[in-house]
């Protein structure tokens, strides 16, 4: 443009720069005198194209061969009011609603609003799940738009061998990734096409993509990794066939354990026996377990021990131990070797995504958290697999016996500001009840509470919208008493007007 042109000139000087002739041209069609003092001209110049940089430019003509149109769509639009709906959600107002909306949508096969998929295409390049939900609802219109930005082009992966023969090391994991989405027996073929030919680094990112999808199929070629030459190969293998339910590996490594783990009586009390394992043990360093990865203490043998623990699915434990998963949690607590047996299980819990224990463990946890051993429990990758009926019937009962809101630092509070959880009605109305009553007895203007603030925050999009006509009428009866809290409470009933109007307004476009 003209006026960069005009700027670059008043900052570099008239004395070191001038009008190029073109501009000289352009400037007395306007009727600017360009034989005048340069400082003049230039002056005058701004005072012309000023305006016009306020008002906008003409566009340059598209030189290009002309795009091809977007196919007719085939999915059924959503109504304008969904579609203002989803732009408040990604405006930031209501960003904790996509993930219902987007899932909502896909059980109606709902196309989503066509002036919004660039924005969420953008957004699906940084989140992979997010485009794995939004894929089927995008249309015909989102993937034409697709191919027309660069930046977007990985989200749609054309399979062909030719493709994964020639393509850059990253454009043949997406490549893999896809194949193994669509049909894994065929993604393990085409990885094995090329195997032998395959650098290292390729290998192992390959190997990695094996994941998805996991299946009894891919178990022979796993086995056969586990000889391979290079240690990188052979770790990535044996984590595989760790996660692969009743593998050969995890056989092995269990009737390893069950030397190494018995049960004894010491001193009248039944107690663990345990006997740590060999680290120069050949079967055991081709299985993956690594004597140089040590746990939180000990040394090579007790990180063995606890890989080995981290492997085995827990029900094993049931049958050779003859206990419930509650005994055998309070068994292994019972142990000099307690923080790592119980974690190894809960390791292993959440890992083959056995429910009894989950649930165990978390009761466990819950007892015991008070004391120092357990706070180091790490039971994370156990709350990221609970089931939603198991969370809900766990809280309400913990919340019920304690009577009274919890402790801020309490873990039934930190629990509660999981955002992965829907809550029934019977937890909601106890959460409610208790909020409430620390409030009318904890009347401030200053900011306290900060993790009940939080709690309410997330109870917003926790908490079912068909609950907003109850607890509406449950907060605003005496909010003006509650100082210091009226916008939060105000906040968690719009956040939750908002998702009850949203849910609505999609079931009626059924």
């Amino acid at each position: 443009m003209r006026w960069n042109e005009l700027v670059k000139l008043a900052l570099l000087g008239t004395d070191r720069s001038t009008l190029s002739p073109a501009m000289k041209v352009e400037l007395e069609g306007y009727g600017i005198d360009t034989e005048k003092e340069i400082t003049e001209v230039v002056l005058e110049s701004a005072a012309l194209y000023a305006p016009l940089q306020k008002a906008g430019f003409q566009p340059k003509q598209w030189e290009g061969e002309a795009l091809n149109p977007s196919p007719e769509e085939e999915l059924a639009s959503c109504r304008i009011k969904s579609a203002n709906h989803l732009g408040l959600i990604l405006e930031g107002r209501y960003a904790g609603a996509l993930t219902e909306f987007v899932e909502r949508m896909a059980d109606y096969n709902k196309c989503l609003p066509f002036e919004l998929l660039p924005e969420l295409l953008d957004k699906c390049v940084k989140d992979e799940e997010l485009w794995h939900n939004l894929k089927p609802i995008i249309g015909n219109r989102g993937n034409w738009l697709i191919q027309l930005n660069p930046a977007w082009q990985k989200l749609a992966v054309t399979v062909s061998q030719e493709k994964w023969e020639i393509g850059t090391k990253e454009e043949r994991i997406d490549i893999l990734k896809a194949l193994r989405r669509a049909d894994p027996a065929k993604g393990l073929a085409l990885l094995l096409s090329t195997w032998t030919e395959d650098g290292l680094a390729e290998k192992t990112a390959f190997l990695k993509c094996l994941s998805i999808e996991l299946s009894d199929l891919d178990e022979v070629f796993l086995e056969e990794c586990l000889d391979f030459p290079r240690k990188g190969i052979r770790v990535v293998a044996a984590e595989l066939l760790s996660q692969l339910p009743n593998s050969q590996l995890q056989k092995r490594i269990f009737k390893y354990l069950e030397t190494l783990v018995t049960v004894g009586k010491i001193d009248g009390i039944e107690k663990p026996v345990i006997i740590l394992p060999t680290v120069k043990d050949k079967a055991l360093l081709r299985d993956g377990i690594n004597p140089k990865k040590k746990w939180k203490r000990g040394g090579e043998t007790t990180g063995m021990l606890f890989q080995m623990m981290c492997i085995v699915p827990p029900n094993k434990w049931e049958k050779h131990l003859k206990k419930q998963p509650a005994e055998i949690l309070y068994l292994f607590g019972n142990s000099e070797w307690a923080l790592m047996l119980v974690e190894g299980v809960a390791v292993a819990t959440a890992l083959h995504e056995s429910v009894d224990w989950m649930e165990a463990i978390l009761r466990f946890w819950l007892a015991n958290y008070t004391m120092h051993k357990w706070t180091q429990l790490d039971i994370k990758p156990i709350l990221s697999k609970l089931p939603n009926e198991v969370f809900n019937e766990v809280l309400y009962e913990k919340l019920k016996a304690v009577k009274v809101l919890p402790d801020e630092h309490s873990p039934l509070i930190q629990l509660l500001q999981k955002e992965n959880y829907v809550w029934d009605d019977r937890l909601t109305n106890l959460v409610m009840d208790q909020l409430k009553e620390w409030l009318g007895e904890n009347v401030s203007y200053s900011w306290s509470g900060y993790q009940y603030r939080m709690l309410l925050k997330r109870a917003a999009y926790n908490v079912k919208p068909t609950m907003e006509k109850t607890l509406s009428h449950f907060w605003l009866s005496d909010s003006r008493g509650w100082a210091g809290w009226d916008k939060d409470v105000q906040q968690f009933l719009n956040i939750l007007s908002f998702r009850k109007e949203m849910l609505l307004e999609l079931e009626k476009e059924n």
